[in-house]
């Protein structure tokens, strides 16, 4: 049986990875591609317990950068196992919001991390599993703290943090995206245009991946 494809969309909060995820999965479904959309950390119930305490911990300002990494690859690994492996063995697609590299990009570059020490721990969780690809949406800060103002619920303490914290996000993200960091193909869209001309780039991407 042909193995699925295990496809990551990443950006700061506000990108609109939630939107672009909905078209992508209809996109693919379309094409009869059977596929599966989780996020992370979270995806199943014991991680999900695990990305509340992040937060709340997080919120109270009661968590550093290293316990943040030891957490999120805690959560990761149960997530992958439960999900992302034995899915992807019976032919079966993800598309995940976030992976490991998130964890990169906030914990390792914003939070002031050990970069190094994520990369060692990301071999180890991650395995086998890297991601086929890697779809980062594109914003600039202020675009993006902009578009969280208008969401009515957050409970997300990283979005919370201010101008120079989600500038830094930007920056990570566009460095790992240019050296493909973690050895990863990715792929760039602009954020920032309409949804239909977002969606129609990533159908674009889609197509490339799935002809591999």
């Amino acid at each position: 049986m042909e193995r699925g494809k295990f496809i990551v969309f990443e950006g700061v909060g506000g990108s609109g990875k939630t939107t672009q995820i909905k078209h992508a999965k209809e996109y693919l479904q379309e094409k009869g591609i059977r596929l599966l959309v989780t996020r992370e950390p979270g995806g199943v119930e014991s991680a999900e317990k695990i990305r509340e305490l992040i937060f709340n911990l997080k919120e109270k300002n009661l968590i550093g950068p290293e316990g943040q990494v030891a957490l999120f690859f805690a959560a990761r690994k149960l997530w992958l196992d439960e999900v992302v492996t034995p899915n992807i063995s019976e032919g079966v697609s993800i598309l995940t919001d976030r992976s490991h590299t998130s964890t990169a990009a906030y914990q390792g570059y914003a939070e002031g991390g050990d970069m190094n020490q994520i990369i060692e721990i990301s071999k180890v969780v991650m395995d086998e599993h890297l991601p086929d690809a890697v779809i980062l949406l594109d914003v600039n800060a202020q675009c993006a703290i902009q578009r969280k103002s208008k969401e009515q619920k957050d409970n997300d303490p990283f979005d919370k943090e201010g101008i120079e914290y989600m500038q830094k996000l930007v920056n990570a993200y566009r460095e790992m995206a240019r050296d493909n960091w973690g050895g990863l193909d990715w792929f760039v869209v602009d954020g920032e245009v309409s949804v239909k001309q977002v969606s129609q780039e990533i159908s674009r991407i889609l197509d490339k991946i799935f002809e591999k």
